[in-house]
């Protein structure tokens, strides 16, 4: 996005943790993360997080985390013996990754840095991982290029960005465009939250060409829940019924590959 600086998104990602705003709890209680997986499970179960992530495949290896949040996902890759590395933009999400870790009883490393200039060795990992970040970041291609950098060969790649052509992007947002008069770009950006400075889309065709480096990739949507579609009664629809149609239409867009 033109002209939007760093300290722009770190200063909103500060002050606004994801899902901190509906979630009642203290930051960094026990309550808190608790009510955080809860949620996150709603969209992707333990199950399909399993499939995604591969936690099992790398105990004794290096996981990195970019855009750790709260550390949720790298404290999966933890509890499988990986040797587990975190970087977030925000001090928040440092202090909330490495209080989750201390509650668990988990050993990892937390890095204050930014996506697009990693600060580590090239080919240091095993697996990088990144999940709903890299689409807000400045210079997402910048970022990209930092997760080959410091993967080693052979190495896994495991990202979500969101989704071009999802029900969201193609129907709601329209809709919702037309009637409260906010562009569709604005209402990608406060999907995660009002004042949000950036949020991105991308199709299978762009998220191939964003990760054109990478080999075996496979890129799938997911994620099609009724309460992202119709906000009250959109809960009433029945999982199973919308699970059919999130392989199609689903706001998140999962790609994983190897650098070779």
């Amino acid at each position: 996005m033109k002209n939007l600086s760093i300290q722009q998104v770190r200063s909103f990602w500060e002050e606004n943790p994801l899902c901190a705003g509906i979630n009642p709890h203290p930051l960094g209680s026990k309550e808190y993360f608790a009510y955080y997986d809860c949620l996150r499970e709603a969209n992707e179960s333990v199950e399909f997080s399993r499939r995604v992530h591969e936690y099992d495949n790398f105990p004794g290896k290096k996981v990195l985390d970019v855009g750790c949040g709260n550390g949720y996902v790298l404290s999966r890759y933890a509890r499988e013996k990986a040797r587990t590395f975190g970087v977030d933009l925000t001090w928040v999400g440092i202090a909330l990754s490495r209080q989750r870790f201390a509650l668990e009883g988990l050993s990892g490393e937390f890095i204050n840095a930014n996506a697009e200039d990693l600060p580590f060795a090239t080919e240091s990992f095993d697996c990088v991982c990144s999940m709903g970040v890299l689409h807000h970041t400045p210079n997402t291609v910048s970022a990209v290029d930092e997760i080959y950098r410091v993967l080693k060969p052979g190495g896994r790649l495991i990202l979500m960005l969101y989704h071009r052509n999802s029900a969201l992007y193609r129907i709601k947002y329209p809709l919702v465009s037309l009637l409260s008069g906010k562009s569709i770009q604005q209402l990608v950006n406060e999907a995660d939250g009002v004042g949000n400075p950036k949020g991105e889309v991308y199709s299978e065709k762009e998220m191939r060409n964003l990760l054109y480096k990478f080999h075996k990739l496979e890129i799938f949507p997911g994620c099609l829940k009724g309460f992202m579609l119709l906000p009250r009664i959109g809960q009433l629809i029945p999982d199973g019924l919308l699970r059919r149609f999130e392989q199609r239409w689903g706001w998140f867009l999962y790609a994983k590959g190897t650098k070779s």
